[in-house]
């Protein structure tokens, strides 16, 4: 293998964006990401050769030693030897959904919510059918759906149980933990299928801010559900997050109430970020983040070592953690 910068997304990752397709859909660090590859999806004329061809003129300017600057201060950036000469794929994000049945202040489809609401639907089970058939999708790969509510999507179930059927067990969902999804406990009883809920509050009132929808009850009642579905050998199949977002949950008080539910509910794992139009401007200002915020994140770190709850560090609290050595 020959040694070079590069990053696993780069190599064999793709993100379905709501009318293209991405290298991956990270755009916290410095560089901003949002790297398009192919910039208009036509499932009829897509074609996983030609798609992979693209991906190389990527890795060829890595191999030279030119990164794109839309990657730098990525934390996916490593030096290391990569497989350059096999062409496969083992990470797929599915963010093409728009539409959604909560809407959450800082969702990014707020800043033009009728043009992301009336975006064209577009069939990504025709390639990944083909991605599967052509066995070009890697064993032990990770997928991941985001982009408004997965449970929602026009054949949500369909993909899921055709991806568990043929050697998906890697499968992240992120969800509003609205609606529930029999795929998706299938798939955690069979320990393939992982579930994030987003929560981002500690009671009803914060959640109605938060999300603008009355249904915080049905949420804490769906994450119970599953977290009931999760096999007794691993209870990190469920896990609730938590959006740090400044002059609205960013309390103890929130913070504590949320553990509190987790606990309650049986869920053993908790996800942390901080609002991402925030930490932008914040860097764009070239601001550091406040002391306050610094803090509470130590007290959050601290309360999922007190309770024994695995923490998951999401982009943005990730930077913060490494910026300010918190562990």
């Amino acid at each position: 293998m020959q040694e070079y910068t590069s990053c696993h997304w780069i190599q064999h990752g793709l993100s379905f964006e709501s009318n293209h397709i991405k290298m991956c859909c990270l755009c916290c660090h410095k560089g901003g990401g949002r790297i398009v590859i192919t910039d208009k999806f036509d499932e009829k004329k897509f074609d996983w050769k030609t798609f992979l061809g693209i991906k190389q003129k990527f890795i060829d300017e890595n191999i030279k030693g030119i990164i794109d600057p839309r990657c730098d201060g990525c934390f996916n950036l490593v030096k290391r030897g990569w497989d350059d000469n096999e062409k496969y794929i083992s990470y797929i994000h599915f963010n093409h959904w728009t539409r959604c049945n909560c809407d959450c202040i800082y969702c990014y489809t707020n800043w033009d919510k009728k043009n992301f609401n009336t975006k064209p639907y577009y069939n990504v089970f025709p390639v990944i059918k083909k991605l599967f058939e052509e066995k070009l999708f890697r064993p032990g790969g990770e997928i991941t759906f985001a982009g408004g509510e997965p449970t929602i999507l026009k054949d949500f179930d369909k993909l899921i149980l055709y991806m568990l059927k043929n050697g998906a067990d890697r499968i992240t969902i992120h969800s509003s933990g609205i609606k529930y999804s029999k795929g998706i406990e299938k798939g955690i009883k069979e320990k393939k299928v992982s579930v994030c809920l987003s929560a981002d509050s500690g009671d009803k009132d914060m959640y109605k801010k938060i999300k603008r929808v009355d249904k915080f009850d049905i949420f804490w009642k769906n994450a119970k559900k599953y977290a009931k579905a999760q096999p007794d050998d691993n209870k990190k199949l469920v896990e609730t997050k938590f959006i740090l977002i400044p002059e609205f949950n960013a309390t103890k008080e929130q913070i504590d109430k949320w553990i509190d539910l987790n606990i309650e509910t049986g869920i053993k794992s908790i996800v942390l970020d901080i609002e991402d139009v925030y930490c932008q401007d914040l860097r764009n200002k070239k601001k550091q983040i406040p002391e306050y915020l610094v803090d509470l994140c130590g007290y959050i770190i601290e309360k999922a070592k007190e309770y024994k709850l695995n923490l998951v560090e999401y982009n943005n609290f990730r930077y913060l953690i490494e910026e300010y050595h918190l562990v």
